[in-house]
């Protein structure tokens, strides 16, 4: 007899995040630790990332996002997000596109556990809150991490994947 967990959506939410992570600590562990060192800076065309490039970023964001998320379910309704010209998000990528492995292996644990305390305070009723983003307006919590975090860790590690393909021939 299996015990329904109190909150299924959230619980979905965190599955999701916790299978992004591994497969990004398997790459990292596995095809990355490999991979001749430059090739983590090459991006497959113009205007993509690199590999390094797309960690730096995911390990900006996951903390990004659990705060923000932290901060819309103690004030629902408010300003919530930020667009991709940020600051912050570019200037992350900037200086952290460079790192090497290891500086990303020691980063990636602290700015995932941020993202796992805060999504395991979630409640599924909180999915229902709502925030207003400055370019897609007003929408509930659970289209929020849907988009910047569930999907946004499952859209780079398909981009880290392609461009790994592309460096590996």
């Amino acid at each position: 007899m299996s015990i329904e967990p109190a909150n299924p959506n959230v619980e979905a939410i965190r599955l999701s995040v916790q299978r992004s992570y591994r497969e990004i600590v398997q790459l990292l562990d596995g095809p990355l630790a490999t991979l001749d060192g430059e090739k983590l800076y090459l991006a497959p065309v113009a205007g993509e990332w690199s590999i390094m490039q797309n960690l730096a970023h995911i390990v900006e964001f996951m903390p990004y996002w659990a705060d923000e998320i932290a901060k819309l379910v103690a004030q629902p309704g408010r300003n919530f997000g930020r667009t991709m010209q940020d600051e912050r998000r570019i200037q992350a990528i900037e200086q952290h596109g460079r790192d090497n492995l290891a500086q990303v292996q020691e980063a990636l644990p602290h700015s995932y556990d941020r993202l796992e305390e805060v999504l395991g305070t979630l409640r599924d009723s909180d999915l229902e809150l709502t925030g207003k983003h400055n370019k897609f307006g007003e929408k509930s919590l659970a289209w929020f991490i849907e988009d910047f975090v569930t999907q946004h860790l499952i859209n780079h590690l398909g981009q880290m994947k392609l461009v790994l393909a592309s460096v590996q021939k």
